[in-house]
């Protein structure tokens, strides 16, 4: 059982200013004019060891609630040398730009307290990065001198508690972090990172404090229950409890639908993209930095080759098939104001620190609500901004579906997670993971498995089903007489190169002439290149010289027209909430059309769209 607890006191802000250490106190005070509301309501929470889930709009200092509290008990231990070497705190992002960026946030603020607000006598507070892109060389390092602050991802952190040498730095964690729950909760890989903070609990010596992020998402009592259930577990005897801290009211949103073509009606998909760039160059050139959304890595690719004549190294691409390097260097580049517009397609959506962003543009239909506030969100991200954003429709029925978006945006509307549960592909992955140190007794295996939410309601039987498959499949071995079950032969090597829920795309590298990664290519589209080949990648143009096993070399050209690669699992869906606002808009325009009522006055005065949205929309219903 979860006892549920909404906070909906804040706290002054010189109770909270009272709260911290001199040395974060005076910190906070020289960066920060107040405490947000969330801030308010959370740290008191956080500093009492409640476990907590905060919910508020992007822009409002969600993060530094979650660490402030853990970065003053930090610089206690600090001052009075006691830091130990071992991780006080996990911290889990659902991207790896995400990990990157907050990686970079805390070194920030720790460096100006430890420069300026301690004493030289101090320890000094590490922070550690631990994802898909960290070298084997930094993950010993890791072990041998364990960070503070753990930063990961759901993967890498199921990899790490697998490892005997980890296993003992985490013993005594303290704070845990899971960060934009809404993107992962509604996934497998939320089901997955459901049972690997199970099996992380029965590894910690003391409960765990759990706090939860995100910007937009319900029912949050379900969410609650998901971060803690594994806490409740029976052999500790007691419930687990969570606050929640949600701070209601949609910020102010700058939104508009912008038709680039008087005939867009008549357009074909490519002279309607054709009008698209164009305008999006214009509006470009009239902001100081833009962030221009795409749906997929090949519309991405696209969208920036074809502003490179307008803007040439003033826009950049970004999206999650461009090496780490390239990915990083562009963050940075527009951090500090040296790009005017960035192209991505989902891998900065999130809370990644990209400096001031006054314009959002979004290309197409993101397909669901939670996602289209997100995108916006990056506009205007800090206290007191107001996003800006404006959609570019694809064709005249992406247009309907955005004014839609827009019409559910306004009135408030929200995506109602939906959660898988009992998924047997992920738990027969876990199961293999629970025995890759020693083997295990199969009902401590099966009370595991139940403390983990997703799988709370999970049947004893299909439990069993699941071991006789992976026996047969000669993936594990199993003692019925001692209740046991091991991993068999080349197992270990199979859940390594296999973990997680993130389909495999059958990568290529793709490396230049100096030997450099540029990023990643998926089997199918390497498949039908041939040497000499040009293709895109990252806005730049790229001949093949040849192709390695899964390597693909390649040399920078000019002057060619490129084959725009294309990358699987990129398939767009529309959320049930989306679908229904879709067809209430439909529904008032065909009403009106049998009452002989013209669509356009609906669509102008109860949506509030411009007269030619709602000229194109109506006559492409009349039709």
């Amino acid at each position: 059982m979860v006892e549920i607890e909404y906070l909906d006191s804040p706290h002054s802000t010189e109770e909270l200013l009272e709260i911290l250490c001199p040395p974060v106190r005076n910190w906070f005070k020289d960066s920060f004019p107040d405490f947000t509301r969330p801030q308010k309501l959370a740290i008191p929470a956080i500093l009492d060891r409640k476990n907590l889930l905060l919910c508020s709009p992007t822009g409002s200092g969600k993060t530094l609630t979650a660490f402030l509290t853990i970065i003053d008990k930090l610089v206690r231990l600090a001052l009075d040398n006691k830091l130990e070497k071992k991780v006080h705190c996990v911290y889990i992002s659902p991207i790896k730009a995400l990990a990157n960026d907050i990686q970079r946030n805390l070194i920030g603020p720790l460096k100006e307290i430890s420069e300026s607000y301690l004493p030289d006598r101090a320890q000094e507070i590490k922070v550690g990065l631990r994802t898909g892109d960290t070298s084997q060389s930094d993950r010993q390092k890791m072990l041998r001198n364990p960070p503070h602050i753990l930063i990961t991802t759901p993967e890498s952190l199921a990899i790490a508690i697998t490892s005997p040498r980890f296993q003992p730095i985490v013993s005594e964690l303290e704070y845990m972090i899971v960060d934009e729950l809404h993107s992962l909760v509604p996934t497998k890989r939320g089901v997955h990172l459901a049972l690997t903070l199970s099996y992380l609990d029965t590894l910690l010596k003391v409960p765990v404090q759990r706090i939860g992020i995100s910007a937009t998402m319900e029912p949050l009592e379900k969410v609650a229950e998901y971060l803690v259930a594994s806490d409740d577990q029976e052999s500790r005897n007691s419930s687990s409890s969570v606050s929640i801290a949600k701070v209601s009211g949609s910020r102010e949103l700058d939104l508009d639908i912008l038709i680039t073509h008087k005939k867009f009606s008549d357009l074909a998909v490519m002279k309607i993209l054709d009008a698209n760039i164009e305008a999006i160059a214009d509006l470009i050139s009239a902001h100081t930095t833009t962030l221009v959304f795409a749906n997929t890595r090949k519309m991405t690719e696209t969208i920036v080759q074809r502003l490179r004549p307008y803007l040439g190294d003033l826009v950049a691409g970004h999206h999650g098939s461009m090496d780490k390097k390239i990915r990083l260097n562009v963050e940075k580049k527009l951090k500090h104001g040296h790009l005017r517009a960035v192209v991505t397609s989902s891998s900065l959506e999130m809370g990644i620190d990209i400096g001031s962003v006054d314009l959002v543009l979004q290309v197409g239909s993101p397909g669901d609500i939670a996602t289209a506030l997100q995108r916006i969100g990056r506009a205007g991200h800090h206290v007191g901004g107001i996003p800006r954003a404006r959609f570019l429709p694809t064709s005249v029925d992406d247009l309907i579906e955005l004014a839609a978006l827009q019409s559910a945006i306004q009135k408030g509307d929200m995506d109602r997670l939906d959660f898988p549960e009992n998924c047997l592909d992920v738990v027969a992955q876990f199961m293999i993971g629970l025995v890759i140190i020693n083997e295990m007794d199969i009902d401590e295996a099966f009370e595991v498995i139940v403390n983990a939410w997703s799988y709370r309601n999970f049947e004893y039987d299909d439990f069993i089903e699941v071991l006789d498959m992976l026996e047969d499949e000669r993936r594990v071995w199993v003692d019925w007489e001692e209740n046991t079950y091991g991993k068999r032969g080349y197992s270990r090597m199979i859940y390594y190169t296999n973990i997680g829920t993130i389909a495999p795309d059958n990568s290529y590298l793709v490396f230049n002439a100096e030997g450099s990664i540029l990023g990643q290519l998926s089997g199918s589209f390497v498949s039908n290149l041939r040497s000499g080949d040009v293709i895109l990648l990252g806005g730049s143009t790229y001949r093949v010289t040849n192709i390695q096993g899964t390597r693909v070399n390649v040399t920078a050209v000019t002057g060619y027209r490129p084959t725009v690669p294309s990358w699987s699992g990129e398939a767009r869906s529309r959320s049930r909430e989306l679908s229904n606002a879709l067809l209430d808009l439909i529904g008032h325009c065909i009403i009106s059309l049998r009452k002989e009522v013209d669509p356009r006055i609906i669509l102008r005065d109860a949506y509030g769209l411009s007269n030619q949205v709602s000229n194109a929309i109506a006559r492409h219903l009349e039709e």
